[in-house]
């Protein structure tokens, strides 16, 4: 434990230097290729440094989201005066924390708090008391269908890295009171997959691959096939580089060569995205009243994701035991909680 808090340490004192020169020495080059090749060392040691977070699930795996995509992604798009860090924020720590952090300062926040935030906090409260139930469902696991348990992982998985989300917005907005977008918006009430993609799950994601990959390839198609069909090869590509970013997360959590499921899940969505695409333009109505249509598409889409999720992107964690892993550190953790209550 000890030696793991050493290069947990170790990794974060790097990175939060590496935004330092970052915001101190690059961002006074000017915008384009210079500033670019300025910032390729943070880049370079960005996708690195997860490595050394191996033996904790969690720890690694957010390191890994956050710094070798999220903050990446930030960067280079900082290169060129574009994104979240430009223009240049007033303070070192803001430069930091929305470098490093899945979070997103709304352009317009509302004058007054809204109404509809203790609401938020409540349902929050839900999906936690959720999360932790369906932890304690896999210490009946050997009791239950494995079938039943394995289809549970997706949905436990959804509501936890909601969680975990949610909790890395409470720092920037408790010291610097930060309006924050939120980055879901109930994924599991989506109705196609544009929708589950593109406007509830995990935005932060689509906020960086749209302007770096999605953008640029719909323009260039545009000029070649039209701008009516430009969208579909722009989104295949960026489901493409999804499922890479996935297959260098899953590399940082098992050390084992990228065995391409993650990318394999994220083509296949990004097709069936692109069918809705087509469909959606040529004006084919698959269901005549709304209501049925959403009630049936979305019971359609879940059983969709929870399936392809199970037997595709999940495949890795079950074979080299990431699964095991996280549920250990959930148990550490519970244990730990449980001490303090005790002691007070």
């Amino acid at each position: 434990m000890e030696e793991e808090l050493k290069s947990f340490v170790k990794v974060w004192v790097l990175a939060i230097t590496s935004l330092c020169y970052s915001y101190y020495i690059a961002a006074k080059i000017p915008k384009g290729f210079l500033r670019l090749l300025s910032l390729l060392p943070v880049i370079s040691l960005f996708l690195f440094l997860p490595m050394n977070l191996f033996s904790y699930y969690y720890v690694c795996g957010f390191t890994s989201m956050f710094l070798s995509w999220y903050a990446n992604s930030k960067l280079l798009l900082f290169a060129f005066d574009h994104g979240p860090l430009s223009p240049l924020p007033p303070q070192l720590l803001h430069f930091i924390f929305i470098a490093s952090l899945p979070i997103k300062i709304k352009k317009y926040p509302p004058k007054e708090k809204p109404q509809t935030s203790s609401l938020g906090t409540i349902i929050l409260a839900i999906k936690v008391a959720i999360t932790i139930m369906l932890f304690e469902v896999y210490n009946y696991g050997k009791h239950l269908n494995a079938n039943i348990v394995l289809a549970l992982f997706p949905i436990h998985f959804i509501f936890e890295t909601e969680c975990i989300y949610a909790l890395f917005q409470i720092p920037p907005k408790f010291f610097f009171g930060f309006e924050l977008e939120p980055q879901f918006k109930e994924p599991l009430l989506a109705n196609s997959f544009q929708d589950f993609w593109g406007r509830r799950w995990n935005l932060m994601s689509s906020d960086v691959l749209r302007p770096i990959i999605y953008n640029p390839l719909r323009r260039i198609s545009a000029r070649i096939i039209g701008d009516r069909w430009a969208s579909l090869p722009a989104v295949l590509v960026t489901f493409f580089v999804s499922g890479l970013m996935h297959e260098l997360v899953y590399f940082h959590l098992t050390h084992h060569p990228p065995t391409w499921e993650a990318t394999c899940y994220f083509v296949l969505h990004g097709i069936c995205v692109d069918v809705e695409i087509v469909l959606k333009k040529k004006n084919v109505t698959l269901i005549g009243r709304k209501w049925q249509f959403l009630i049936i598409s979305r019971l359609l889409l879940l059983g969709f994701l929870l399936v392809t999720s199970r037997w595709i992107l999940f495949a890795p964690w079950l074979r080299y035991g990431i699964y095991e892993k996280a549920y250990m550190e959930y148990s550490m953790a519970m244990n730990f909680a449980k001490e303090v209550l005790h002691t007070y």
